[in-house]
């Protein structure tokens, strides 16, 4: 679930220049602990604070997976 969230629409580095908006999110895990990530798989402007969120893996190079995370179909009212 996402805790907090803010929209990145001023790229910090010109390796990030093609994601921008992006949202950058602390997402509190079932299990307990809370991590930031990326939200994925929405238009940014949809992102709430309660929204419920599952992890997607961004394959990198060099065997490299990056946890992301994407609206589930339970949201919370």
């Amino acid at each position: 679930m996402i805790k907090s969230f803010t929209i990145v629409r001023r790229a910090v580095s010109d390796a990030y220049a093609p994601d921008v908006p992006y949202v950058v999110a602390l997402i509190v895990l079932e299990e307990g602990p809370t991590m930031m990530s990326n939200v994925v798989g929405c238009d940014v402007g949809d992102v709430r604070i309660g929204m419920r969120v599952q992890v997607v893996f961004d394959d990198w190079p060099a065997g490299v997976s990056i946890p992301k995370f994407a609206p589930t179909g339970r949201q919370v009212a």
